[in-house]
């Protein structure tokens, strides 16, 4: 019984298709994994306090090595800060409604709490510090 071989043209189209396809996942969406709600941008590093919705909770990006930070705000200046990123393996969590999904390992936490609802995370998402300044927000280093 003859092993069937693999043709040398064959051989040339898995490069190129794995190229393709590379190619295709380059054309897709920029949202970052942020799911229905991408992050605001803070572009000189803070941003209008007006941006942030009371009663809700919002994910913004304010750049350097884990920019991602959910701020949760109450009425007013009342607002809490948790970090954006997975506490099981550090991925990027997308914010979908009332939750944050980890693409990674599906782990889930409450937007508003950052309790976990959902492992592999068993501890809940550290609180990052934020202050208002007149109308603007600005992440604490």
């Amino acid at each position: 019984m003859e092993r069937p071989c693999l043709s040398r043209r064959h051989a040339l189209l898995f490069p190129a298709t794995a190229a393709g396809l590379g190619g295709l996942a380059a054309c897709a969406p920029e949202d970052e994994g942020f799911g229905t709600a991408g992050p605001l941008r803070a572009e000189d590093g803070t941003i209008p306090l007006t941006e942030v919705p009371e009663n809700a909770s919002t994910m913004v990006n304010f750049g350097g090595q884990q920019p991602f930070v959910l701020i949760v705000r109450g009425a007013g200046d009342d607002l809490t800060a948790y970090s954006g990123y997975c506490t099981h393996n550090g991925c990027a969590l997308s914010q979908e409604e009332t939750e944050l999904d980890c693409p990674c390992h599906g782990s889930r936490f409450d937007a508003e709490t950052g309790e976990v609802l959902r492992g592999p995370a068993t501890r809940h998402l550290p609180e990052v510090e934020v202050v208002v300044e007149g109308d603007v927000v600005r992440r604490v280093r």
